[in-house]
C-alpha cells in the first residue's frame, strides 16, 4: 500500500503541475452584448429599473474588453 502511495504522488503533482501552467479557468472564457428585443427592453424599462441598468452596464464594459463577442 505504501509502495503505490510513494508511486502516485509524483504522478498526481506532476499532472497538478501541468493544469497548473495552462492559466486561470476564464482566461479564454468571453462574453457577448446583450441584445433583448424591443419589447423586452420596454417591459424591462418599464417594469426593472436597476436590472436595466446592469444590463447597460454590462453592455458598456463588454465593449471595452477584448473578451467580449461584439
Amino acid at each position: 500500500m505504501r509502495r503505490s502511495t510513494l508511486f502516485l504522488l509524483p504522478l498526481f503533482a506532476l499532472s497538478l503541475a501541468a493544469c497548473s501552467k495552462t492559466g486561470s479557468a476564464i482566461d479564454g472564457a468571453g462574453f457577448e452584448l446583450l441584445t433583448p428585443s424591443p419589447a423586452s427592453r420596454q417591459f424591462i424599462i418599464a417594469n426593472d429599473l436597476p436590472f436595466a441598468r446592469q444590463v447597460a452596464g454590462h453592455n458598456r464594459t463588454c465593449q471595452s474588453l477584448a473578451g467580449c463577442n461584439k
